[in-house]
């Protein structure tokens, strides 16, 4: 969502918001328990490191930036997708129902039946969906 604020230097069409926190920091799932223990403590970067081959730098965000549902409220006029599954096991459907609340129109929002976590779930038939929608709004 923080990418759609862009850098000052051109306009952003319209964006889709796919299986995304609306805070950060969440813990209420186990996948997003692993994902901080991973990144915050020693031997979960180690275990990344060695297991993934990813390296995670030690410490947070500096500065900490705009909270999703934040963000997403200063979007508008930029059409806005909120897409999200009632299966995703990382973030529950009360992530895409804050960032939809908070946003202003245009601003839509797909709950979709069945649908799990983000690239790893979506179908074919949903990735076209999403493409028809962007391309209806550039």
């Amino acid at each position: 969502m923080n990418a759609a604020l862009g850098d000052g230097r051109g306009r952003v069409d319209a964006v889709v918001s796919i299986s995304s926190p609306a805070r950060w920091y969440y813990r209420g799932t186990k996948p997003m328990r692993q994902v901080h223990w991973a990144i915050e403590r020693r031997l979960g970067r180690w275990a990344t490191r060695l297991g993934r081959g990813t390296r995670i730098r030690k410490g947070g965000w500096d500065p900490v930036p705009l909270a999703p549902y934040e963000a997403a409220a200063t979007v508008t006029p930029t059409p806005l997708l909120v897409v999200h599954g009632d299966s995703d096991s990382f973030f529950p459907v009360e992530h895409a129902l804050q960032l939809y609340g908070a946003a202003r129109d245009p601003r839509e929002l797909w709950l979709e039946p069945g649908f799990g976590h983000a690239e790893t779930a979506a179908t074919p038939e949903l990735i076209r969906r999403i493409g028809a929608w962007v391309s209806a709004r550039t």
